[in-house]
């Protein structure tokens, strides 16, 4: 490989936006599931990933919803959060308390998007408030891409 093309590499590892497309190399994320609503007062992790040793990632796409009776959208009677080692994603606190079903699990919703890191942990969660329960489920899908971290210039995020 020619100095050129070395220069050439970098270049593009610095000022490709991963957050809009994926790089040359990449592997999907894409995680979904279903649970059954938790009792009143209570929290259940829809999915979960942790996101592997030597990889980062951008999760563009997302969905929650419910399936069954006795909730109203936007009501607070159940929410979602979508949560990266427990807390919201930096940047992104109007993922910590979701109101409505945001596409569903078979067509997710494009999102501006945010980075997950190597070793993180991505959930997400619905909470019951009041629901009484009877059967029904809740659903989640996180969808976008993870890169080999050796892909990024080491000072390009500080």
């Amino acid at each position: 490989m020619s100095t050129d093309d070395v220069a050439a590499q970098t270049i593009q590892r610095i000022t490709l936006p991963l957050n809009l497309f994926p790089p040359d190399r990449w592997t999907n994320l894409d995680v979904s599931n279903y649970v059954l609503l938790p009792a009143q007062g209570a929290q259940a992790t829809v999915v979960s990933f942790q996101v592997p040793l030597g990889q980062h990632g951008i999760v563009k796409k997302i969905a929650n919803n419910f399936v069954g009776g006795g909730w109203v959208e936007g009501s607070a009677a159940i929410t979602w959060q979508i949560l990266v080692d427990g807390a919201p994603p930096p940047g992104t606190t109007s993922y910590d308390n979701i109101l409505t079903s945001l596409g569903n699990p078979s067509n997710p919703v494009e999102i501006a998007g945010f980075r997950i890191f190597e070793n993180q942990v991505l959930t997400l969660v619905v909470k019951n408030a009041t629901v009484v329960v009877a059967g029904q489920l809740s659903g989640g899908r996180l969808v976008g891409w993870l890169y080999p971290r050796d892909m990024e210039d080491d000072g390009i995020w500080l």
